[in-house]
């Protein structure tokens, strides 16, 4: 058994500086994906309203609630139905707007309560100790049920994450498992080393000050950006800040970004056909989205070097934004979601295509050390 474990660690040892070896001789990282995340972040999740218990269920019992983790969000959203099943009161007062890539929506506020994580994985879900209390906290909640087109959906937003250890499990995805996320404290033992790193920052997207909103709003926090993505099309360039999405199942960049690189001319028609289309939801009114392959999505790390994505499939759309000190509505000029991080297909219609892997075994996002830290896969 040792000299099996010593075997296998010497030959991922010689597969990854065999990589690293090209890398440094080519002097970037080089890789392709495709336009629709299989998976997105998932979480188990547990609420209660004091700091010791006991946790919120429904009247029959306890039932495991799971939420997609989401970097893209600045606030916890429930959906109506698990507010419901978990008897959340509603301040009947409050009123809280949000815009997403749908547009702006009203949300509901809950009363305070103590929010708890945990791996999807993890064997026993009905026990309390389970799961790693982040805080107390008022969270957005869906004003309406659910439809068919949008179905019940809970997302863990950044004010549970800031300051912590997000580790996905994004290998899994290559084998159509889930993409598991756990939340760790920082100097977790749980927490994997990584091979290269991107520098984050973090910046408000939330209006507090809108004069829609009716307090006590709930919580909301800074969402991570990643500056001087570059992407380069037919000899133009465009350079911008992309928010980091773990909750976006495509990628996507603003009408004023696909000017530049010549795919709209200047009154924002399509000067080439788009080469998909995508129905996506979120935070306002399911959109379609049309989108377009790019010659190179490149974005640089920390150690001056740069990760590159060939043949880049992009949505086109324009997100709103109120900045909250100013008041001025400004537009995200790109989002990078988790398709660049899990593995990822070409859509034919609303059907999965072609797949590709994800070259990435684990993905680390450091909110104290505001770096996005990727594990190379061995080969």
């Amino acid at each position: 058994m040792g000299k099996e474990r010593s075997r296998q660690r010497h030959t991922f040892i010689l597969l990854f500086l065999s990589t690293v070896a090209v890398c440094r001789g080519q002097g970037d990282l080089v890789f392709e994906n495709d336009e629709a995340a299989l998976d997105l972040p998932r979480v188990l999740f547990a609420v209660q309203r004091g700091p010791r218990g006991p946790l919120l269920m429904p009247k029959t019992g306890f039932a495991v609630h799971y939420a997609f983790l989401d970097t893209g969000a600045s606030g916890i959203l429930m959906s109506r139905e698990t507010a419901t099943q978990l008897g959340m009161t509603i301040d009947r007062r409050a009123r809280f707007v949000d815009v997403g890539v749908g547009g702006a929506e009203h949300f509901g506020v809950s009363e305070p309560l103590y929010l708890g994580l945990a791996n999807i994985h993890t064997e026993n879900p009905q026990d309390p100790r389970a799961y790693r209390m982040v805080g107390r906290a008022r969270f957005q909640i869906k004003a309406t049920q659910a439809g068919l087109l949008s179905p019940a959906v809970d997302i863990i937003g950044m004010p549970a994450l800031k300051g912590r250890v997000v580790v996905l499990d994004t290998a899994a995805t290559n084998r159509l498992g889930y993409c598991a996320a756990t939340v760790l404290p920082p100097g977790a033992p749980g927490i994997p080393a990584v091979h290269i790193t991107v520098a984050l920052r973090f910046q408000w997207f939330s209006n507090p000050r809108n004069p829609e909103n009716i307090p006590p709003l709930p919580v909301m926090a800074p969402n991570p950006v990643i500056d001087n993505i570059v992407l380069h099309h037919h000899g133009k360039n465009s350079r911008a800040t992309w928010l980091l999405d773990t909750g976006g199942t495509i990628s996507l960049i603003s009408t004023r970004q696909a000017k530049r690189l010549g795919i709209l001319d200047r009154q924002g028609k399509p000067v080439i056909k788009p080469a998909f289309s995508l129905l996506v939801g979120g935070v306002g009114q399911p959109t379609t989205i049309p989108g377009y392959q790019f010659e190179r999505l490149i974005i640089p790390l920390r150690n001056g070097r740069n990760l590159i994505f060939k043949n880049a499939r992009l949505g086109v759309h324009d997100i709103h934004y109120t900045d909250g000190k100013t008041q001025t509505q400004r537009t995200l000029d790109g989002v990078f979601g988790i398709n660049f991080l899990c593995a990822s297909a070409k859509m034919v219609g609303l059907l999965p295509g072609d797949i590709s892997e994800t070259p990435f075994d684990k993905v680390v996002i450091d909110m104290p050390r505001a770096q996005l830290g990727l594990r190379l896969r061995a080969r």
